[in-house]
């Protein structure tokens, strides 16, 4: 079994290209969110029971989940997102936990997973890290680079717990308010201090 890294923090926080570092390096990488990704796209196990819960209009005219129309709903509306979160974490920790079970490159694997403390897996990892940024710097990237408004972004941030707690519950923390130079810089170090514990 491989070391089990959970690369976790707030949205837009960079925890996804750091994770890219880490895998340019040589970890073996899975991002939650493109498990969320197959199992609602065309054929995908959620997307029937996401059709019976929300209803055809949030159906993509290829026979998948269209993933903006769902997101604006659940956004706004906590019981509609429990509702999701019910139909697709179960699938997501299942196929997450299939894949760790499969041999590695390097004796470690990381798997990025942005809601880990809300859904309550911090117990399944032997190390958890939380790529942090302060609160502005997450509604200005949010508003950037997915064209939200500044009332968009201040609703998804709402939507999750606070970086500073998850930050607080990890094990290992990076900060990530500079820029794309000074976060591979910070995954280098991290992969050595990673590779210093499997050799242990």
């Amino acid at each position: 079994m491989s070391f089990s890294v959970a690369i976790t923090g707030g949205i837009a926080c960079g925890k996804s290209l750091f994770a890219q570092h880490l895998k340019a390096l040589g970890l073996d990488l899975l991002d939650a969110d493109d498990v969320v990704h197959a199992l609602q796209a065309p054929g995908g196990e959620a997307v029937e029971p996401i059709r019976q819960r929300f209803g055809d209009q949030v159906i993509a005219p290829d026979g998948g989940v269209n993933r903006q129309v769902l997101g604006a709903h659940v956004f706004r509306d906590r019981e509609a997102r429990e509702a999701l979160n019910r139909i697709v974490h179960p699938l997501v920790r299942q196929q997450i936990k299939s894949w760790l079970a499969k041999p590695g490159d390097c004796g470690l694997k990381a798997v990025v997973i942005p809601l880990l403390f809300e859904v309550g897996w911090e117990k399944d990892w032997d190390l958890i890290i939380c790529v942090t940024s302060d609160t502005q710097t997450q509604i200005d990237r949010l508003m950037r680079f997915r064209g939200l408004s500044a009332e968009q972004a201040r609703q998804r941030l709402d939507s999750q717990m606070p970086v500073a707690e998850k930050a607080a519950r990890a094990d290992l923390t990076v900060n990530n308010n500079a820029g794309e130079e000074e976060l591979a810089s910070e995954a280098k170090r991290i992969y050595r201090l990673l590779m210093e514990k499997i050799r242990v």
